[in-house]
């Protein structure tokens, strides 16, 4: 804590973020999302392009979940022993490089290798596949990411919602402005390749810019660091890092501690709600809406407007007002609210369900990771690598489950994930239990 926080502490006065720290992370979060959103609407007529199939494009996405979700919990373990740093200094080249070889694969000839399901397979089509993947296994610095912020704010539940909120917001504006920029520069003579090279920049410049400003957090040995055991000490080495401790010893008080792991079935609950309304709605507004590409775009444009202000003014106004539990259970009160809308004709309403979808995510999820960050203490690379396996996990089920399940179910889909959230809704009091006396740090 800053000594400023302290003051403020002191006073009861309620501490301001520490923006000179917690500024490079969120810009470093804000071109990572940018990076990425670039390629979005390019990548199924890149996979269509490189001679794959609709089930190949829906496994180029899952290529990335199933990576991170080994990936996130490694990432996770390695910052707590070596520091938050290195680790996303190391994790931003593997997605440089990641963007490279993508970038190279829209370089080669497209020569068939072999057929597949309606699918031809191509060197340029496994390089994709083989960019997407090294991009997933280091893209687990999200988790490293949370757990540099749950270090920075090591005073008060409302210092953190507002943190991650802000998180929140920088994610929201990415996935705005990457999108809306990827139709401009698509539209050159470079087609695609100008945006995933942009993505690539991108990438190249959150790399420098965490070596140049981003500084460790303090505090994180509250204790002081371990001490070298025989061995060391008879070879006169210094004092181990931080965090590095036996693996057994990790794993039994981080993950496996009850507070995670009850956090870690609500996490998986929340993001297969999410990822059946992701997976079903751009099929439910092309058939049942009639909407074209483009109305879809601006849905998902105002969707994502408004969620940078639920999770900006709206989150820290209602933080300083009302207990975490009660703003978690509102938000997911509007995430049900908006699943249900859309069981109703197109219209006016499809918006309202928007605002209140952009609302509960805003209000909810920010408010989660806070208490997500109060029980990790010590352990918050191990802990948050741990919610990103979770939430990586969901996101194949969700995305792929989705896909085969709203042809069957149609916007009963929507139902069944309002449901979801309406179990993690009552389910509330179990989520934020003791919440001063079963956090670790």
């Amino acid at each position: 804590m800053t000594r400023a926080a302290v003051q403020a502490a002191d006073l009861g006065v309620e501490p301001a973020l520490p923006w000179s720290s917690f500024g490079p992370i969120l810009a470093v979060h804000f071109l990572g999302t940018l990076g990425f959103s670039l390629a979005i609407p390019f990548l199924v007529f890149i996979v269509t392009d490189l001679g794959g199939a609709a089930w190949t494009y829906g496994l180029v996405g899952a290529t990335y979940s199933a990576f991170q979700l080994f990936g996130a919990p490694w990432l996770g373990r390695w910052s707590d022993r070596a520091g938050r740093r290195p680790v996303l200094v190391a994790s931003q080249v593997g997605t440089l490089l990641a963007w490279l070889l993508f970038f190279g694969a829209l370089s080669l000839p497209v020569v068939g290798l072999t057929e597949l399901a309606g699918a031809t397979l191509t060197i340029p089509l496994l390089l994709v596949f083989a960019a997407r993947a090294l991009d997933g296994a280091t893209g687990g610095n999200i988790s490293v990411a949370n757990a540099y912020v749950a270090d920075l704010t090591r005073t008060t539940p409302e210092l953190r919602q507002v943190a991650f909120g802000r998180m929140g917001m920088a994610a929201s504006l990415g996935f705005v402005i990457g999108p809306a920029a990827a139709g401009l520069l698509g539209g050159t003579a470079w087609g695609p390749r100008l945006p995933i090279a942009v993505a690539a920049s991108f990438a190249g410049v959150t790399t420098a810019a965490i070596l140049l400003w981003l500084k460790e957090p303090r505090g994180r040995c509250p204790k002081g660091p371990p001490a070298p055991d025989v061995l060391e000490a008879g070879l006169s080495q210094q004092a181990k890092p931080c965090h590095e401790r036996p693996r057994k010893r990790v794993l039994r008080e981080g993950v496996t501690r009850k507070p995670v792991a009850i956090l870690l079935g609500a996490t998986f609950l929340l993001f297969l709600g999410f990822n059946f309304f992701f997976a079903g709605f751009p099929v439910h507004a092309a058939t049942v809406y009639g909407w074209d590409t483009a109305e879809l775009g601006v849905f998902f444009a105002i969707l994502a407007g408004m969620m940078f202000l639920a999770q900006g003014p709206l989150l820290s106004f209602a933080s300083k007002r009302l207990d975490r539990r009660i703003v978690f259970a509102v938000g997911l009160g509007f995430l049900v609210l908006a699943l249900i809308s859309y069981q109703l004709p197109p219209g006016p309403i499809s918006y309202v369900g928007a605002a209140c979808f952009a609302l509960g995510n805003g209000l909810s999820w920010p408010t989660f990771q806070s208490r997500i960050a109060e029980v990790g203490g010590d352990d918050q690379g191990s802990v948050q690598g741990a919610i990103t396996s979770a939430s990586s996990l969901a996101s194949i089920l969700g995305l792929l489950g989705g896909a085969f399940l709203y042809p069957a179910l149609g916007g009963a889909l929507f139902l069944l994930a309002a449901g979801m959230f309406a179990v993690v809704l009552v389910l509330t009091p179990l989520w934020f239990r003791s919440i001063t006396a079963d956090a670790p740090g």
